[in-house]
């Protein structure tokens, strides 16, 4: 059967803005784009916050502005109060979100961690968690410079403003942060804001294991400690969070060195809270493993 032709407009300018139409289509569900966003973004329960902030106060993001001439890995000072940094990715602030929240980062799902005040080359910013919030690819493009929807980033500022400094502040609040002026519940139509809650940890005996991961320690200090308990190589160790993440590897000796070496890393990540992908990372971070 001959096909029928092409549905042709010939148009010479585009209208409106890809935001503007999006609203539009938002609208006609019966939501603002605000609205849609805010249903689906997680922000860190307040009382964490308190306990703990920043996550991790040794980290900052790369920045050739403000570390100029520095890189990933890199050890430097921070020119705001002259203390010593390691220069990061983005690695530190998703383990951050996840020892806040006890939530993996959910790879492939359109989510990401987010910023909500920016500086993240501030070792007070990069890992806190009133900077953070879990929200969806589509609406976190609306806060970025690029793709600029101010209305979006101001009622996100604004829940961060409301959640951990109007009342009784999580912590000294930064210069950059301040009340944005927005009235959420309007913009929000009285709907909630959506708080992460870390779910509570089973308890277990003392005898189930030799060591904790204690809050205020340095996860590299439990990798080291049940590494050294349990016997394994640093490249054992590596060879088998590789292996159970997927990916190819160079062979262990025998079944039983490979079945000791991810019973190893299994403890690892139970303890400390890493996942395999987490735990290799840590392990280039620091050199540690390389046949």
């Amino acid at each position: 059967m001959p096909q029928a032709p092409l549905n042709l407009r010939i148009v010479k300018e585009i209208p409106v803005s890809a935001i503007q139409s999006l609203e539009a289509y938002f609208r006609q569900g019966g939501v603002s784009i605000i609205q849609a966003a805010f249903a689906h973004t997680y922000f860190v329960h307040p009382d964490k916050v308190r306990e703990k902030t920043p996550y991790y106060p040794d980290r900052a993001r790369t920045s050739q502005e403000h570390y100029r001439g520095f890189i990933k890995g890199n050890w430097t000072t921070w020119p705001g109060d002259g203390r010593k940094v390691r220069l990061d990715g983005n690695q530190r602030a998703q383990m951050a979100w996840k020892g806040y929240t006890r939530q993996e980062i959910a790879r492939r799902s359109a989510y990401g961690v987010r910023h909500i005040w920016g500086h993240p080359w501030d070792p007070e910013a990069f890992t806190a968690g009133w900077n953070f919030c879990y929200m969806p690819f589509w609406a976190g493009m609306l806060t970025e410079e690029q793709h600029p929807y101010p209305e979006l980033k101001e009622a996100i500022r604004q829940a961060s403003w409301d959640l951990y400094f109007r009342d009784n502040p999580v912590c000294q609040r930064p210069d950059f942060v301040s009340d944005p002026g927005v009235d959420l519940d309007s913009v929000l139509d009285g709907n909630p804001l959506l708080v992460l809650e870390a779910p509570s940890r089973p308890t277990r005996s003392r005898t189930s294991r030799s060591y904790t991961a204690d809050e205020g320690d340095d996860v590299l200090e439990h990798v080291k400690a049940i590494r050294k308990a349990t016997n394994r190589s640093w490249v054992s160790i590596r060879k088998a969070s590789r292996l159970l993440q997927g990916k190819p590897c160079r062979p262990f000796g025998t079944r039983n060195v490979e079945n000791t070496g991810k019973s190893a890393v299994r403890r690892i990540c139970c303890e400390t809270g890493l996942s395999f992908e987490e735990l290799e990372a840590l392990l280039d971070e620091h050199g540690l493993g390389h046949d």
